[in-house]
């Protein structure tokens, strides 16, 4: 009866990652095709004539690209190693999405300061752990 319940257990896993393969692969699709539209505004917005009022457009179409460059990445790193991203990946995604929203936000003092800590707490972890990797790298 213990082996009946092993074997069904084991081919619910193998489908459900099967289907967690399949969605990122089709989220992966969807991000791409947003990805190269962002592309193709940066390339608008480069053409234009009048570059003083679509500033901010270019700027906001920048941060998005690589907003979605970001979670390809993600995606892509997800899939090749089975669902699995080392926490070191993690890190550096929020770090570089904290510096953008650093780079854009302007409206209070204290959330600023809030952004900034955030950084220096990322930082800090980000240390952690590398010294961790790092450490158990050379006991192998």
């Amino acid at each position: 009866m213990g082996q009946w319940l092993l074997q069904i257990e084991k081919k619910i896993l193998a489908f459900l990652m099967a289907l967690s393969s399949i969605a990122l692969v089709l989220v992966g699709i969807i991000i791409t095709f947003f990805l190269f539209k962002e592309v193709y505004h940066l390339f608008t917005f480069a053409l234009a004539i009048d570059t003083n009022t679509i500033y901010y457009d270019a700027l906001e179409s920048i941060l998005s690209f690589f907003l979605f460059f970001e979670f390809l990445t993600l995606i892509i790193t997800s899939i090749k190693n089975q669902g699995h991203v080392s926490l070191s990946f993690l890190l550096t995604l929020g770090l570089t999405a904290l510096i953008r929203l650093l780079l854009t936000y302007h409206d209070q003092v204290f959330g600023l300061v809030v952004i900034a800590i955030s950084i220096v707490l990322l930082l800090f972890g980000m240390t952690l752990v590398l010294k961790q990797e790092k450490g158990e790298q050379h006991e192998n």
